[in-house]
């Protein structure tokens, strides 16, 4: 959804749920004696039965990291990256596991995704993060420990812009200018640095060239003029700068897809790219033959798709469409990254309060703040009926509840994760169901904000955590079984 009012970059993400169910015993309330004949019997039952199963609990908690739990079974449909993890872990490559991460605003603010870079990057090794959009593409825009910015002369354009022409690439926004004076800027915020630096161009005819200064050290000029328009990339292969400036030479227009670094170390490369308010049908509008070259490039080992929740607050979704949709954007990306293992993410849950229960008349709800409405799932009959009651402004619906067709939407995905062997994450059932959302609106300190789409940077990093135990926990007993070490019972 769009993003909410705020100055706040961590306003677009979070996640994470815990319940937990206590009962209490009645103070005051004598226990049943037992004859002492039944008494003795439960008592030898509990020393063989009981105690056995409290020390194998004991013994499994006390596992070293060194050795593995047998119960957790290698996913099938994850075996590829397993063992790419694997030699990852064993040293026996120089090259980055590369993940490709797109989605909506809930990676556009970096919190989601940027807690899972460095879950990646604890674990398995800092290769980067990748291509960045070139400039400020939109509000709330950033990478954690990086920092873009732009000069006003550039103009950035955006394709989920209702009147955006052209071309687009991975990042989904394309950024212009011919001025000497306009300069784009990025810069590592960490030791590191950037490495093996990279820049996705646009060549055409009338292009212009530019001037590259890392760390004060002007390189080029580096020309976009050439036949026909097409994706070009310049790559500094070897080159490291804390600091890296771009300025056109004022010789024609210089067009940036993207820009960015690529550790020259083994370990995990994690590129994400997400537009607030995006679809999966926003890759409608991106430019075929320039996602294949770069996609052919990238050579991406995992695909992760997180898109939704837009389309599940659309009470219009045809969902055959969607389907039909999905598919053919699954068959493009496995044509072109046939070694890439794609990830579904189910969308994350969300509560719409319909705009009219604050301007109803009925005297009963017009004064309730947005945030003390409850929030109940849908009834069967009420979804059936929903445009209706909508568009009666039907009191019935004067809660916070999730918008009918997310529901559809996840059944799609999950279709589609079975249907094609895929593995497939349900984040709205991490969250608590259909009033998850609300649950996290109410948590202290909360892990979603008050307009029930977006997470907070504590719901982010609950929903990453989650995430990453779901899709690596089973890898680590996978890698520990190989080494051939198992639980002992000494």
């Amino acid at each position: 959804m769009n993003n909410p009012k705020s100055n706040r970059a961590d306003q677009m993400i979070g996640v994470g749920q815990k319940t937990k169910r206590q009962t209490k015993r009645a103070r005051g309330k004598r226990e049943p004696r037992l004859a002492a004949p039944y008494a003795k019997t439960l008592d030898q039952w509990a020393r063989a039965v009981v105690l056995p199963i409290m020390l194998m609990a004991a013994l499994a908690s006390c596992v070293t990291p060194n050795q593995c739990d047998p119960s957790i079974p290698a996913d099938p449909r994850l075996s590829a990256l397993y063992e790419k993890l694997h030699t990852l872990d064993r040293q026996q490559t120089s090259v980055p596991l590369r993940i490709l991460h797109l989605g909506d605003s809930h990676i556009a603010g970096d919190n989601f995704s940027g807690d899972l870079a460095k879950l990646f990057h604890t674990r398995f090794g800092d290769a980067g993060r990748g291509q960045f959009p070139a400039g400020d593409p939109f509000p709330y825009f950033r990478r954690k420990g990086f920092t873009v910015s732009a000069t006003d002369g550039w103009e950035t354009i955006n394709s989920l812009s209702p009147h955006a022409s052209g071309l687009f690439g991975l990042s989904g926004v394309r950024t212009t200018s011919a001025a000497p004076q306009d300069l784009i800027r990025l810069r590592s915020d960490t030791p590191a640095g950037l490495e093996n630096i990279e820049l996705d161009v646009l060549q055409q005819s009338g292009g212009g060239s530019f001037t590259l200064t890392l760390d004060g050290t002007p390189l080029g000029p580096f020309a976009t003029r050439g036949d026909g328009t097409q994706l070009m990339r310049i790559g500094l292969n070897g080159k490291t700068a804390q600091t890296i400036l771009l300025s056109p030479n004022g010789d024609g227009p210089v067009t940036l897809l993207g820009m960015g670094s690529e550790s020259r170390h083994a370990g995990v490369r994690y590129e994400s790219h997400g537009i607030p308010g995006a679809t999966l049908a926003l890759m409608d509008k991106w430019d075929a033959p320039i996602l294949s070259a770069q996609l052919s490039l990238m050579k991406p080992d995992v695909i992760i798709l997180g898109y939704g929740t837009n389309e599940g607050f659309d009470d219009r979704l045809n969902v055959p469409k969607y389907k039909a949709l999905m598919e053919e954007k699954i068959n493009f990306l496995q044509a072109n990254a046939p070694d890439a293992s794609i990830l579904l993410i189910g969308a994350f849950g969300g509560n719409r309060l319909p705009r009219w229960s604050q301007t109803a008349s009925w005297s009963q709800i017009k004064s309730i703040a947005r945030k003390d409405f409850p929030c109940r799932p849908l009834e069967l009959n009420e979804r059936a009926t929903y445009d209706t009651l909508q568009q009666n402004q039907n009191l019935l619906l004067a809660r916070w509840h999730e918008p009918p067709r997310l529901k559809d939407v996840r059944h799609v995905q999950q279709q589609i994760a079975q249907e094609r062997g895929l593995w497939y994450f349900d984040g709205a059932a991490v969250m608590g169901g259909p009033c998850g959302m609300h649950q996290w609106v109410q948590e202290s300190p909360p892990r979603a904000y008050g307009d029930h789409v977006h997470m907070t940077s504590h719901g982010a990093k609950s929903m990453a955590r989650s995430f990453w135990n779901a899709l690596i926990t089973p890898y680590e007993s996978y890698a520990c079984r190989l080494k051939g070490n198992t639980p002992t019972l000494n």
